[in-house]
């Protein structure tokens, strides 16, 4: 059962520029407390861009993975490169979103833990921010982003890390942007390799 009250992201939402935003405290955002909680929800899909444009926006690697399905490598994105071992205290907005001029805030340094699976791990997600539907092949649960659906990763259950939601999601670094708590430059993963899927 989801106790908690999604987060109203509001449409306008912008940065002064492109590249800098404002300081966003990790612990201003909540969290599930209660075992069994999640803070996943439904799609709000108001982020829209046509295909062409996406492709004009994004860098090609990100484009692939927030687009198309694709993956990263796993356990090669170290930072600058990826966020895998990443844990300055900041928020993680959707890069996809970020790209449209939007900051949607999707993960907080305080929801990300050292998993060890090769890709940022997060035992929750903003209230509201992100959705979760069954991958085609019906074995797997994808995450996107709520607002411009973008592909985040996947959500897996009972793997027995001792957080309350009982959650891991597994998130591609290029679908991330990160904003240190103090404010400033965003920072964008540097990888632009080649992506699988």
């Amino acid at each position: 059962a989801n106790h908690l009250k999604p987060v109203l992201l509001p449409k306008g939402l912008r940065s002064p520029s492109g590249d800098r935003a404002p300081a966003m405290d990790p612990d201003s955002f909540e969290v599930p407390t209660k075992k069994g909680d999640t803070a996943l929800a439904r799609a709000v899909l108001d982020v829209k861009l046509e295909t062409e444009e996406w492709a004009k926006r994004l860098p090609q690697a990100q484009f692939k993975v927030l687009r198309q399905k694709a993956t990263e490598p796993g356990g090669k994105l170290h930072f600058p490169q990826g966020f895998d071992d990443h844990y300055e205290s900041g928020v993680y907005l959707c890069a996809g979103c970020s790209a449209a001029g939007q900051d949607v805030p999707l993960y907080t340094s305080k929801m990300k833990f050292d998993c060890g699976c090769g890709w940022p791990g997060f035992w929750t997600n903003v209230g509201g921010a992100v959705y979760e539907q069954r991958d085609a092949d019906g074995r797997r649960c994808e995450i996107l982003c709520a607002r411009c659906d973008g592909h985040l990763g996947h959500v897996f259950r009972g793997e027995g890390f001792g957080y309350c939601t009982d959650e891991r999601h597994c998130v591609n670094s290029l679908s991330l942007v990160f904003v240190p708590a103090k404010g400033g430059e965003k920072v964008a993963p540097k990888y632009d390799g080649p992506v699988f899927g």
